[in-house]
């Protein structure tokens, strides 16, 4: 009798540890605030080829202060990454591209439990928001916004100290929630002893 619940319990063991280096494997995939924002910056950048296509070379601008200059290699990358150079040279012959972020904003909304005793989760959304103009369309302003859902115990390795503008407010957990979990712990240590003792009396 001892030998087939073993093999069940061994069985179990082993499909948990799976399950668990799956999950991590999952969750550790997750883009931080900050790489979220570089790919909304991509967006940007990819609205202004689409709709402007500028030349192979033209002359930039950016605006974005102290504050907001982490974004600015992000945007010359992407930049050349679409075939288009940067002009060191002065002079009117070459059109200017003057990007500019106003609001970087993150925000996290809606959190609940994964499945019964699952971890919290909760929606994040990320948005950004600023203009450009381009001497050969005139301004234009863009929003771009993702929204996902991540882990509320990952938050702290998501966002970033040198970057406020990565930090959000979590809302308060379930009232509820908080207070069936001591119940349900309860509880279930309480069937985990009675169950004991039943199998040991026989």
């Amino acid at each position: 009798m001892l030998k087939p619940l073993n093999r069940v319990i061994s069985q179990f063991c082993r499909l948990l540890c799976i399950s668990i280096l799956f999950m991590g494997t999952l969750f550790s995939q997750t883009k931080t605030n900050l790489e979220v924002f570089y790919s909304l910056v991509d967006s940007s950048v990819a609205q202004f080829v689409y709709f402007s296509n500028p030349p192979a070379k033209i002359k930039v601008e950016m605006n974005n202060g102290d504050v907001y200059s982490v974004f600015n290699n992000r945007l010359l990358g992407k930049l050349k990454a679409k075939g288009i150079e940067l002009a060191n040279e002065k002079g009117d012959s070459l059109p200017l591209f003057s990007y500019t972020i106003e609001k970087p904003f993150t925000q996290y909304t809606n959190i609940f439990r994964d499945g019964f005793l699952g971890p919290f989760l909760v929606q994040r959304e990320i948005s950004l928001k600023g203009n450009y103009f381009y001497s050969g369309s005139g301004k234009k302003d863009f929003s771009f916004a993702c929204t996902d859902t991540v882990k509320v115990d990952d938050i702290k390795n998501l966002e970033n100290i040198s970057f406020k503008f990565t930090y959000g407010t979590l809302p308060p957990e379930p009232f509820f929630t908080g207070l069936f979990e001591p119940v349900v712990a309860l509880g279930t240590a309480a069937a985990a002893v009675i169950l004991f003792f039943t199998v040991r009396s026989r």
